[in-house]
């Protein structure tokens, strides 16, 4: 079998690699090409060709290149989503597709630990300050007792629910199918949306980009927020329309925003850059 990856930095796990030749494939690996969402359709057709089997990041798979991707039985993505795969053509030409649930949740769930941490903390200016002989003790708000509200309750937001509550943080979410099992299981508690956005000092939104999620985030979301709150988007640059959440930190209604996706990746410039008050991550 042929198979060609395209999903970014696949190298890096040279195991894997070596995992499928010793089984007998063809491999051919694009991986540190860089593709992303904003990589042109006939730069994919040209590297996927008469490929089997493809291994993919966030690069479109849309109709017009599964079309000229005639032997493609397999679409392997290398993550939980999978909005950049047109789903419904890959039905119509018997192209399985599968992805890597199950794998990702616990690193993600860290980066957004990392980002609660970071605003809490801000360990940086400390030692800014250090490294600038001053000596500047200053008091932080912490993340225990504050509010972490998570919209969207898949495995992402399960994973950081089981890393914040031992922090002492009062977690709270919303989801289209909320069980009350979740509760005592994860230490949390339901909540409808606007109530969740009017009292958590953390938003970590970890949907998957559909039409109903699309510019989910919007002018009237953030002002539903709490003042003085921090925005973290992991899940889809889609579902945050950027303008209004700039907006939002310039005004001073939102203290701060962590941000690790984008319109296009690689991404080398952004309407939130040359913010303070915002954290950017690859």
């Amino acid at each position: 079998m042929k198979i060609v990856i395209t999903g970014r930095d696949f190298s890096a796990c040279g195991q894997g690699i070596e995992l499928l030749k010793k089984a007998g494939h063809q491999v051919t690996d694009y991986s540190e090409k860089a593709f992303g969402m904003g990589t042109d359709e006939q730069e994919i057709i040209r590297a996927v060709d008469d490929a089997d089997a493809v291994i993919v990041g966030l690069e479109p798979y849309s109709e017009a290149v599964l079309e000229k991707c005639g032997n493609l039985k397999m679409i392997s993505r290398r993550g939980i989503g999978y909005d950049n795969i047109d789903i419904e053509a890959c039905g119509k030409r018997g192209i399985a597709v599968t992805r890597t649930a199950g794998v990702v949740e616990g690193a993600v769930a860290e980066q957004v630990m990392a980002y609660i941490l970071y605003f809490s903390r801000r360990i940086d200016r400390q030692d800014q300050d250090m490294q600038n002989h001053i000596w500047r003790r200053v008091m932080m708000m912490g993340a225990k007792n504050h509010v972490l509200g998570l919209v969207g309750f898949g495995g992402i937001g399960k994973e950081i629910a089981k890393r914040a509550v031992p922090f002492g943080m009062k977690v709270i979410y919303f989801c289209r199918h909320p069980k009350p099992e979740w509760e005592k299981e994860y230490g949390v508690q339901y909540m409808a949306l606007e109530e969740l956005l009017s009292v958590s000092d953390f938003i970590s939104v970890n949907v998957p980009l559909t039409e109903d999620t699309k510019g989910m985030f919007d002018k009237v979301r953030f002002i539903q927020m709490k003042s003085g709150s921090y925005f973290i988007n992991i899940a889809r640059a889609g579902v945050v329309r950027e303008g209004d959440l700039r907006d939002s930190l310039v005004n001073g209604h939102l203290a701060g925003a962590a941000i690790d996706v984008y319109e296009k990746e690689p991404c080398t410039d952004s309407v939130l850059f040359n913010l303070d008050q915002v954290v950017l991550t690859p």
